[in-house]
């Protein structure tokens, strides 16, 4: 078997999709632009034509002895998470695996797909594409699983041992490229920031929550169910309405009408009562807010409605309110790599902006919709007034509830100050940002016709828009509402036995963790005592190590750290920390561990209320 023949086939067990793109790569094109030159010290290099300059992967003296000086400005953390943009021809990474141990994780970003095919015809990478602390990223073939790649990496305790590494010329060979990278892991750190005080906030609420919805998905539908349904119609000349609950909703709520059967219109929740009182049917509702009030949906009529939530999402609603639900998101990492064996496909996740417009724009945005209305996205406290009108005190008083808020000065549409709050203003910062990002990628009108200046939008009325826009009859909600669950009753079943298996993996890592806390215990004494040698201890150490990395390893910790949240944030930092003594070290990692411990009985109660009744 050829060098080629290798790497494809350590490939194919990686990401079977990437293989089959690097295979079918034109190499009579890529060959007149892409060469392997011989180095000062006999070594290969690849050389990159463009615009007549020729550009080298690697030093033209000595490739190797340039991957260790480039490592020599990166500290190598015990738990340190590195991504790096651009591959090479292997030696930067091999010589960062070589530096690194099996508590790192390495995750590397290829921005051109056809230098990495020549690199496989010439190098074998095949022990690199194999390694396990190692993650690849293609943006040419699956630009979407960036987000699956940075949920199982991102960790709030970890984020002072992230490291950004741009391989030499990378940055500007690629600037666009390396800059959407760079800004994709910065906004997951940013989300996971702010999930740390969400969950911080709602304590025990959000993982009850997660529990109750991994069950649920079972009998319901995803996502990916709807954009391969939609495939059949032109989708990206179709437009998608995103209803909001700004006060400014009540302005143009009947215009929505004309609009319905000739567009996508999804409405989140605390608009749904407005929208239905004017007759308007809506082909999807979003909801996803922890604490959504029954007030945006009793004494309605939902028959038919369809439903899209989050991990996070009320239960009480799905269970009282909502019909057929269509799943996204990251819920626990066994379990959408569960739901991804099965169904044949990705579960899809999608990255969102913390709110539930955001949630609903990337819904649109991930089912191909290009021409997107803003509606109700006030943003601002328009007129004084905090929400449209059909939620009437769901927040209590109106004037009590902004004044309880943050509020700073925001530009309106119309060039005026109007009141915002700090969480609004960093959901306008969120569009703002990511319509600035995908310049080109989609036409967006904010018909909000009041509320704060969203910079990237063009703002026009609702009525003008719709004229242009919404001509062609379409039937989206009827394509829609014919999915169903795709999984079988046997799979149904199945799947439900796996997931109750959860209860015998929490009992394991118990009894390990109570193993590790005694060691750790027994061993802390004999640090302070001055009982044994340096060599005994690092011994005892190294064991240690071994075991919390077992904890780590298991599945079953990623739930337990839901319920250990302030645990994890108090501790975590310090427990990862390089300046900390082995005595001080085991002294926080037992802490962190009896965090757990107290977690495990929380948990374990849960799994019994959510999981194991039928």
């Amino acid at each position: 078997m050829g060098i080629f023949e290798k790497n494809i086939a350590a490939l194919k067990k990686k990401n079977e999709k990437i293989a089959g793109a690097v295979t079918n790569i034109d190499w009579n094109e890529a060959n007149q632009w892409i060469s392997v030159k011989t180095a000062s010290n006999g070594s290969e290099i690849v050389a990159v034509c463009i615009d007549n300059y020729e550009w080298y992967l690697n030093s033209r003296l000595n490739p190797e002895e340039a991957a260790d000086i480039y490592w020599e400005r990166y500290p190598i953390r015990l738990y340190g998470t590195y991504f790096v943009f651009g591959f090479g021809d292997g030696r930067h990474v091999r010589r960062l695996i070589e530096c690194c141990g099996d508590t790192n994780r390495i995750i590397i970003c290829v921005p051109d797909l056809v230098v990495f095919g020549v690199v496989c015809h010439y190098f074998d990478i095949e022990d690199l594409i194999q390694n396990q602390t190692l993650d690849f990223y293609f943006p040419e073939v699956a630009e979407g699983e960036v987000e699956n790649i940075l949920s199982g990496v991102i960790e709030y305790t970890k984020m002072k041992l992230i490291d950004f590494c741009i391989l030499p010329g990378y940055d500007v060979r690629y600037a666009d490229r390396c800059k959407k990278f760079i800004d994709s892991v910065i906004e997951k750190i940013q989300n996971e920031v702010v999930n740390k005080s969400t969950h911080l906030g709602f304590n025990r609420m959000i993982p009850r929550h997660v529990l109750f919805h991994m069950k649920n998905m079972i009998g319901q539908c995803n996502l990916e169910q709807v954009n391969q349904k939609l495939k059949k119609f032109e989708i990206e000349n179709i437009p998608a309405i995103i209803v909001s609950a700004g006060p400014s909703l009540d302005k143009n709520v009947g215009e929505l009408k004309r609009a319905q059967g000739k567009s996508f219109i999804i409405v989140v929740d605390a608009a749904l009562r407005t929208v239905l009182r004017n007759g308007i049917r809506p082909d999807m509702v979003c909801t996803i807010d922890p604490e959504s009030p029954d007030r945006f949906f009793e004494n309605l009529n939902l028959d038919g409605l369809l439903w899209s939530c989050s991990r996070i999402t009320r239960p009480e609603v799905i269970r009282q309110f909502a019909g057929k639900i269509f799943y996204n998101g990251y819920y626990w990492g066994k379990w959408n790599q569960r739901m991804s064996e099965e169904l044949g496909y990705m579960f899809p996740i999608l990255s969102v902006g913390g709110s539930v417009t955001s949630e609903a724009f990337q819904i649109a945005s991930y089912l191909g919709f290009r021409k997107i209305i803003l509606v109700g996205q006030d943003m601002a406290f328009t007129n004084g007034i905090s929400h449209t009108e059909g939620i009437e005190k769901a927040f209590g008083d109106n004037d009590e509830y902004i004044q309880s808020r943050t509020l700073m000065d925001v530009e309106g549409i119309d060039g005026k100050i109007l009141k915002t709050d700090f969480q609004m203003w960093c959901y306008k910062r969120w569009f703002e940002k990511l319509f600035m990002t995908n310049e080109g990628k989609y036409q967006i009108v904010n018909a909000t016709e009041g509320g704060a200046n969203i910079v990237g939008a063009q703002n026009r009325t609702l009525k003008e828009t719709i004229e242009e826009w919404c001509k062609d009859e379409i039937d989206i909600y009827g394509t829609i509402q014919k999915i169903e669950c795709p999984f079988s009753e046997n799979q149904q079943k199945k799947m439900l036995l796996q997931l109750k298996e959860v209860k015998k993996e929490l009992e394991k890592f118990e009894e390990i963790i109570k193993v590790v806390i005694v060691k750790q215990e027994d061993l802390l004494e004999q640090m302070q005592n001055s009982t044994q040698g340096k060599h005994d201890e690092a011994m005892q150490l190294r064991e240690l190590l071994e075991l919390n990395e077992k904890l780590r390893e298991m599945p079953v910790q990623e739930l337990v750290v839901l319920y250990a949240q302030e645990a994890e944030y108090q501790m975590g930092d310090e427990v990862f920390q390089e300046n900390l003594e082995p005595k001080d070290l085991v002294q926080k990692s037992t802490e962190l561990l009896r965090g757990y411990q107290k977690a495990i009985p929380l948990l374990r109660e849960d799994i019994e209320d959510y999981i194991m009744k039928d």
